[in-house]
């Protein structure tokens, strides 16, 4: 496994940056996993982003997306219907196999909701190790990140 890189992978998030003209996706969303994300990666080789858009399809961290508002007054409460969810996990189907083929990737870990995670496929069937934290709140769960974040930086 030495030498395979780390994907992480960012769901959407309710906080965006206003700004003109177009931002890379990780710069893109300003919610709390995104800026333990910013802050962490900076120093740490071996991560590659990608990143979950508003219709729940995957793009690379640095695909430059132009600002849109947030759909709702509040994004916890967000649902999706089983026809979005089915679309979305189709093509992200097809992400996940041209970004995990040849075993690029030793580890996935998610850093969203369970109702974002809906709209992946069984990441297993690519023979990924998927790390998903699903228990406490959004706290443990950016310290979760951080410290896998952080775990590659000390086997480099």
């Amino acid at each position: 496994m030495a030498g395979k890189r780390r994907l992480l992978v960012l769901g959407p998030s309710f906080r965006r940056r206003r700004g003109e003209g177009l931002l890379p996706a990780l710069e893109h969303f300003d919610g709390l996993f995104f800026r333990v994300a910013r802050k962490h990666l900076g120093g740490v080789r071996g991560v590659d982003v990608v990143v979950m858009v508003d219709d729940l399809t995957l793009v690379d961290g640095d695909t430059p997306l132009a600002y849109r508002e947030p759909v709702g007054s509040e994004w916890g409460k967000q649902r999706f219907s089983e026809e979005a969810l089915e679309k979305a996990r189709i093509v992200n189907e097809k992400f996940f196999e041209k970004k995990l083929r040849n075993g690029r990737y030793s580890e996935v870990y998610l850093a969203m909701g369970r109702q974002y995670a809906e709209a992946l496929p069984d990441l297993a069937k690519f023979g990924v190790k998927v790390v998903f934290p699903t228990s406490g709140g959004p706290g443990p769960k950016a310290q979760a990140l951080k410290q896998w974040i952080l775990k590659g930086e000390r086997n480099a």
